[in-house]
């Protein structure tokens, strides 16, 4: 923040992103989960929250953000299954009613971790952050998934655009909410 304070061309800084999934163990790396995001933004009553909040406006105008090395560590999916369906229950409650709710989700409802939402989960080999080794130390499930099964999922036109990440680093046609400045 204090490298670009004085640059009144940043409005804003862009984190990377793991989203863990279902243990601390994996995370989802592909078109699914958004790989950036903006989580700082520069104090100015003009900017704003866009939508659903995840992203932000000056007006109607995407703002400009400086690419930071620095992660954003989200852990909500992280969760062991019956946490996972009490969280499709809350969220979905908004947006449907009672009878698709009794349809969809009902209170004898089992997660499955292979259905919703990985096609593509990577080991992480890496340290968590201080702040989470207790809850991690805690932990008392094991995810249990076959990671090849959940590649197979993927259509070829998500593993083609896959590969094309996983060589050059480019996303093809990614949603971006915000503009990167250099």
């Amino acid at each position: 923040m204090e490298d670009n304070l004085n640059d009144s061309n940043i409005e804003g800084l862009l984190f990377k992103y793991l989203h863990f999934y279902g243990s601390f163990d994996y995370y989802g790396h592909s078109r699914r989960w958004y790989r950036r995001e903006i989580r700082i933004v520069r104090n100015n009553k003009a900017i704003h929250s866009y939508r659903d909040a995840q992203g932000f406006r000056w007006n109607n105008r995407k703002i400009n953000v400086k690419l930071i090395d620095a992660y954003i560590y989200h852990y909500g999916w992280v969760k062991p299954p019956s946490g996972l369906a009490n969280k499709l229950r809350n969220f979905n409650q908004f947006y449907h009613d009672d009878d698709w709710m009794a349809q969809h989700l009902p209170e004898s409802f089992t997660f499955d971790y292979s259905h919703k939402n990985p096609d593509r989960l990577v080991h992480f080999a890496d340290t968590h952050p201080a702040v989470m080794q207790g809850r991690i130390a805690a932990t008392n499930w094991k995810l249990e998934i076959d990671l090849k099964a959940l590649n197979k999922k993927m259509t070829f036109r998500r593993k083609a655009l896959q590969k094309i990440e996983d060589w050059t680093g480019w996303r093809v046609s990614e949603y971006r909410n915000y503009k990167i400045v250099k």
